[in-house]
């Protein structure tokens, strides 16, 4: 027996035993109790056996374990144990079984049903006896199920989103109060007739079409289900081996096939998206046609005739010219059109008595890249096609080449920081070798897009000139456009004045109203905001600090300018500028000057004059002599005073 001692003790006939709380719990269960009420017997039961004296806890002795001889006595004996240890004993507690080596579970069955209610009920506390009520008030509310949301467009700085008890979004204007349905929108310097309509402020026109696109996606899903695949060897339908021709193909052609993937992995994997600010304009607004499309189904209007000249003059020229308009409008090409014509070899076999007469093959190249154009010519004039060879150079600018053979024979070289790249510009060199005027009419108009791309990027700022520098939405702006934060325009600003020995302290703390109040402490400045975390506190503070700093500036697009991206220049254009000069070498003809480096050195030498008429002095300022001058230093007159 692997027990303690019990026969030193005065109560030792009266072992208290623990009862298994699994027949209890599984009793309780049967007789129709919940799970609470049972969780709540176990914690009662818990406290009162924790609660006893502490000399009834010290006469009490628990088994451990019970160990038998093996014999038939020793079986019956413990059977009469378990028979006298089955009732409960007089302070009212119940007597757990004691379970031997066996494993054998208690047995309840001489039991009566009512009297097991009733000693279960007996120490069951009122509140436990009914049903708990919830702490919580529980009603519904209808709300519009939202579709289309569009991550570029935010709402007018003041604006918020509400919902109506009628389940509809209604937009209201804390300030003004003014209240609306459909979604307002920031026009700035825009027209108010000539505009485009965002989707979003059309709210009928804009859930229509959200249903529609869904509707598409499940008809896509239900059309392009794989048919069940039926073995073409099934029974006596097996065909016979036919023969195939295989076509070999060159390396650099690149065979699809060989590269598509599953349907089942494609299945698996996310569908993911990347959408550009011009592509969302284009599907979220809709032209004035196509929103005068749309109401004329709900609306019915008239057409007026409206004309409006500036002057008398222009008046009389309109009346005079009006009777030779059908002279005058002869029916064009747009503007800026350009073809490419060149001669092609007819083939002997096409019936021609002149198997050496010349046909004229008209080419547009307008929206085909270089690659495309170079081989559409190759196979037309010179019946063949172009293959490219791939090297990869010892170069982290540009690690890869291109060059370009037709025939055998190598023509244009081309690098860049990918195999398209480089692929791309060995084509254009090699159309420039091949059709002498693409160098000036196609590849020099793509050079100024290009550069007016730039201009336009760095004009892209103006959006900002219309924010103010405390305007909430600041960050979520910066956050859409890839530019810095208001902290990161912070920690630039006090970098480049002051280096990196300003310290800036940030505090947080809760306000009656529930709300956190974040505060910003840089030199002798302090700003304090109300915010809903730490994070859009921390920038809202950076907003205020550095309209403190610079209270001359009034918009966010001015310390774009100062402290933004476009502020310095960045390693990769400075890059750039110096591949364009070494680009400028290659294109040196024999025993002449290089006009291309000429042309370079003279816009540099334009700029440079520019700059430097930009800071001519007007005149010379000389003070009256009863003005005193300052005696202080002016070295830190370019610092913001902190």
């Amino acid at each position: 027996m692997a027990e303690k001692p019990l026969a030193d003790c005065p109560d030792s006939g009266q072992v208290r035993k623990r009862p298994r709380l699994e027949d209890e719990e599984q009793e309780l269960k049967v007789a129709g109790f919940s799970l609470s009420a049972i969780e709540e017997m176990r914690r009662t039961r818990d406290n009162e056996l924790q609660n006893e004296p502490m000399d009834q806890q010290l006469r009490q002795f628990q088994v451990l374990d019970e160990v038998g001889s093996g014999s038939d006595e020793d079986d019956e004996s413990d059977n009469a144990s378990e028979q006298q240890g089955g009732r409960y004993g007089e302070g009212g507690d119940e007597e757990e079984e004691a379970a031997d080596g066996d494993g054998e579970e208690y047995d309840s069955s001489e039991f009566d049903d009512d009297e097991i209610e009733n000693l279960l009920d007996e120490k069951l506390p009122e509140e436990l006896r009914e049903s708990k009520q919830p702490k919580y008030e529980q009603r519904f509310k209808t709300v519009l199920e939202e579709k289309r949301l569009n991550h570029f467009e935010v709402l007018p700085e003041g604006w918020v989103q509400v919902t109506h008890n009628s389940g509809m979004p209604l937009f209201l204007h804390r300030k003004t109060r003014v209240c609306c349905a459909s979604r307002p929108y920031f026009l700035g310097t825009g027209s108010a007739r000539k505009h485009a309509v965002p989707l979003g402020a059309i709210p009928c026109l804009n859930y229509r079409r959200a249903l529609e696109e869904e509707s598409e996606v499940e008809q896509q899903k239900t059309d392009g289900a794989p048919p069940v695949a039926v073995c073409p060897m099934a029974g006596a339908s097996a065909l016979p081996a036919e023969a195939m021709d295989v076509e070999g193909k060159e390396n650099n052609e690149g065979s699809t096939d060989s590269k598509t993937q599953p349907d089942g992995i494609t299945a698996l994997m996310p569908a993911a998206k990347i959408v550009t600010v011009n592509e969302n304009t284009q599907k979220e607004s809709i032209t004035p046609e196509q929103l005068n499309t749309y109401c004329q189904k709900l609306f019915k209007f008239k057409v007026i005739r409206v004309l409006r000249f500036r002057s008398w003059n222009a008046r009389r020229k309109f009346t005079k010219n009006r009777k030779h308009i059908k002279n005058i409008q002869r029916p064009t090409l747009p503007d800026g059109t350009k073809l490419i014509k060149f001669p092609i070899l007819a083939n002997a076999g096409e019936g021609s008595t002149n198997p050496r007469g010349r046909k004229e093959w008209i080419m547009n190249p307008n929206g085909k890249s270089f690659v495309c154009i170079l081989h559409e010519y190759v196979q037309h004039a010179l019946k063949t096609q172009p293959t490219y060879e791939f090297k990869e150079l010892q170069n982290a600018a540009t690690p890869y080449s291109a060059t370009v053979s037709v025939n055998n024979l190598k023509y244009g070289t081309g690098y860049g920081t990918s195999k398209k790249q480089a692929k791309s510009e060995a084509a254009r060199e090699t159309l420039e070798i091949l059709i002498p005027d693409v160098k000036d009419k196609i590849t020099g108009n793509n050079k100024d897009q290009k550069s007016g791309t730039a201009k336009k990027a760095q004009s892209d700022l103006s959006v900002f000139d219309d924010i103010r520098i405390e305007d909430p939405r600041v960050t979520e702006f910066c956050n859409k456009t890839t530019e810095p934060s208001p902290n990161a325009i912070l920690l630039t600003c006090l970098q480049r004045n002051y280096g990196s020995d300003v310290q800036i302290s940030q505090e947080i703390n809760r306000t009656a109203n529930n709300k956190n109040e974040f505060t910003m402490t840089v030199g002798k400045h302090t700003a304090k905001v109300v915010c809903k975390n730490k994070r859009e506190g921390k920038q809202l503070a950076s907003q205020a600090i550095l309209q403190i700093l610079h209270p001359h500036i009034q918009t966010w697009g001015s310390l774009l300018r100062l402290y933004g991206n476009n502020s310095i220049k960045t390693f990769k254009e400075k890059k750039l500028e110096e591949q364009e000069i070494t680009v400028l070498q290659s294109k040196a003809a024999v025993n002449q000057p290089n006009y291309a480096i000429l042309d370079k050195l003279k816009s540099e030498m334009l700029k440079l004059c520019a700059k430097q008429e930009s800071v001519l002095t007007m005149g010379t300022f000389v003070p009256p002599s009863d003005v005193d001058l300052p005696t202080s230093s002016g070295s830190n007159l370019n610092n913001v005073e902190l």
